[in-house]
């Protein structure tokens, strides 16, 4: 969280959206193009999402003394081609970028390049460098936008490791095929929607001096960049909508390169490493995914595993901490478990029982001392999030680190932070800060201590 708001102050972007997540298991590997070497044994393996419930979805809650089924199958749900598509490249390219390879030809493969024209007066040679050669720079981000308002969206993501050389490709999925259409350099940017144009609007601003771009689509590429505004020795930014009225910031989500790794202390492997991709196209414009149906089955299986009964499954909610798979709770809790740096166990400050995906299921939300302490004579007491939910009848924990304000949560599901109202979307290891309908409730009331059953 603390990289993407820092990325969006540079960037004098006026909208925040968190992306965290994890990806789901379950299903079969998707195929490597040639180019590209298969995995080791040893190495985290990536698989193609896991399908959204049905409404009818009937699991029954393990017995205590149980162990729960992590990998049980969950019903089908039919993707369209360019879901498979995206979900595939992404899937590959994260696979490249896990065997931290540097050659341009390991890229090969992954998308064929129509761009046509590509960015200007950038990192490039002339002629420009192939395809591969931004893919080498390893991605960050990715986004999905429907610039030609044909009903399939296109997939732009973002390469680099610094602002000063983020540069972003437009992918398009064409007759089977991922095909990249467009490159466009992006440091200190953000995207927009064009409400009446077949186009994409990139935001740049940087010290005091801002510029506004338009990349129309032109027989199936992204022409040239248009600047259509411009302003410098500026303290606040003209807002987006009064430059073009209507457009919309366009959310996007971490791939690999912009998750944190916290395997030093907690010596697993993140669970989500490379995984941090299929939630948002599985369900791109349709909501948070719908995870159960009864809140009843949802108290049983939860309290059981906060007993200590059963086990949980530990997940970052926002790329930060806690993910950590299949463990007992009191070693979630325990020092270095959940939360890296802790080496007393967490408390359990209070708790709220919750639907927080609007599916009619509640959720247990609770609140996690990290820290406490002084500051010249004034007490503090630094707070986590933990999100408990029952999927299948498996708990699946997501931990969202830096939630410490208990004012950020309303009773219809809503999170009001920095200024943006978001929703949670998870799917058994995947988790999202959602963008979507603002808040429409009041603030929560926390129940002190954890939950008796």
């Amino acid at each position: 969280m603390r990289e993407k708001w820092l990325a969006l102050l540079l960037s004098g972007a006026l909208s925040l959206s968190l992306g965290a997540c994890a990806s789901g298991e379950g299903g079969p590997e998707p195929a490597l193009p040639p180019s590209v070497p298969p995995l080791e044994e040893s190495e985290p393996a990536l698989s193609t999402p896991v399908p959204e419930p049905s409404p009818g979805l009937e699991t029954e809650t393990p017995e205590p003394s149980e162990r729960p089924d992590f990998d049980a199958p969950l019903p089908d749900r039919d993707y369209q081609p360019w879901q498979e598509g995206y979900m595939e490249f992404l899937t590959n390219l994260l696979r490249i970028e896990n065997d931290a390879s540097l050659e341009v030809t390991a890229y090969d493969g992954l998308a064929v390049d129509e761009r046509g024209i590509v960015a200007e007066f950038s990192i490039y040679d002339e002629p420009p460098r192939p395809l591969s050669y931004v893919m080498s720079m390893m991605s960050e981000t990715y986004s999905l936008y429907d610039v030609d308002k044909d009903g399939v969206p296109e997939l732009f993501v973002r390469y680099g490791d610094c602002e000063a050389v983020y540069t972003t490709q437009c992918y398009a999925y064409r007759d089977g095929q991922v095909v990249c259409i467009g490159e466009f350099r992006s440091g200190h940017s953000s995207l927009y929607t064009h409400p009446d144009k077949c186009a994409v609007l990139r935001a740049a601003g940087h010290m005091g001096y801002a510029e506004t771009y338009e990349y129309p689509m032109e027989n199936g590429v992204l022409t040239e960049e248009r600047e259509i505004f411009s302003e410098e020795d500026v303290r606040d930014y003209t807002p987006m909508e009064e430059i073009v009225p209507g457009a919309e910031y366009i959310e996007y989500f971490y791939t690999w390169r912009g998750t944190q790794d916290d395997s030093y202390f907690t010596e697993k492997a993140p669970y989500s490493l490379g995984k941090a991709l299929q939630l948002p196209i599985a369900d791109w414009q349709a909501g948070p995914a719908a995870t159960g149906d009864s809140s009843e089955r949802a108290r049983t299986a939860i309290l059981a595993a906060l007993s200590g009964e059963t086990e949980v499954y530990g997940v970052s909610g926002n790329h930060c901490y806690g993910d950590i798979g299949p463990v007992a709770w009191e070693d979630y809790l325990g020092p270095h478990g959940a939360y890296p740096y802790n080496d007393e166990p967490l408390a359990v400050s209070a708790h709220l029982w919750q639907d927080m995906n609007g599916d009619g299921q509640e959720e247990l939300l609770l609140r996690v001392v990290t820290g406490t302490g002084e500051d010249h004579g004034t007490p503090w007491v630094s707070e986590d999030t933990i999100v408990l939910s029952e999927q299948g009848g498996v708990v699946y924990a997501y931990y969202f680190a830096f939630l410490d304000d208990r004012d950020a949560f309303y009773d219809d599901g809503a999170i009001h932070q920095y200024g943006e109202d978001y929703r949670l979307s998870f799917w058994r290891n995947q988790c999202y800060e959602y963008i979507g309908e603002p808040a429409g409730g009041e603030p929560v009331q926390w129940l002190d201590g954890a939950p008796v059953g």
